[in-house]
């Protein structure tokens, strides 16, 4: 899925990507600096959000904040994780020796965990050039909705065993997968 075109627009898939993921008060000014696109292009895009009632603009005191609308707010949400879980499903058909991939903690299931996800890859033996890769796409892929992620390589072999003699970390992360509806 490519976001951008279902926005109609790059900046305003960007500003919605770092409204919902970054939420801080802030200006459109300093949206520009963040977000490194132009201020007419910032403003104009913000303009339109408002209109259509997706965005709302608060000030206090001397700061203003711009914010995604509680009632839009979870359907924006459910669009970006919709991208990231096809994103994680092409990688893991686009590298042969990815075996599956889990997501660790609540992040995608709850709005108030903010700038990080945790995911663990289980991958068959390979050499590191080829994981390098992986890390760098799916950091550049994070990166575009200004998350931190924490990434586990764990070798196929490797978490089998550790299911088996019941390692709490992989009975705890592959229970809460096998919970989510997106595997």
């Amino acid at each position: 899925m490519n976001v951008d075109l279902l926005f109609w627009s790059k900046t305003k898939s960007n500003i919605l990507k770092y409204l919902i993921f970054v939420e801080e008060w802030l200006s459109a000014r300093e949206l520009e600096n963040k977000l490194s696109q132009s201020f007419p292009a910032i403003k104009k895009q913000l303009d339109n959000l408002e209109q259509a009632w997706i965005i709302s603009k608060n000030k206090n005191w001397n700061r203003w904040k711009i914010e995604v609308t509680k009632e839009i707010k979870p359907v924006i949400f459910k669009i970006f994780l919709f991208d990231m879980i096809n994103f994680l499903k092409d990688l893991k058909e686009k590298y042969f020796f990815l075996y599956d991939f889990l997501l660790w903690d609540l992040f995608f299931l709850d709005l108030t965990y903010k700038n990080w996800v945790d995911l663990i890859f289980i991958y068959s033996k390979v050499e590191d050039v080829f994981l390098n890769d992986v890390k760098k796409e799916l950091s550049n892929f994070f990166d575009s909705y200004f998350l931190n992620i924490k990434i586990s390589f764990f070798e196929k072999s490797d978490y089998e065993k550790r299911l088996k003699y019941a390692d709490k970390f992989i009975l705890n992360i592959t229970k809460l997968n096998q919970d989510l509806i997106f595997n």
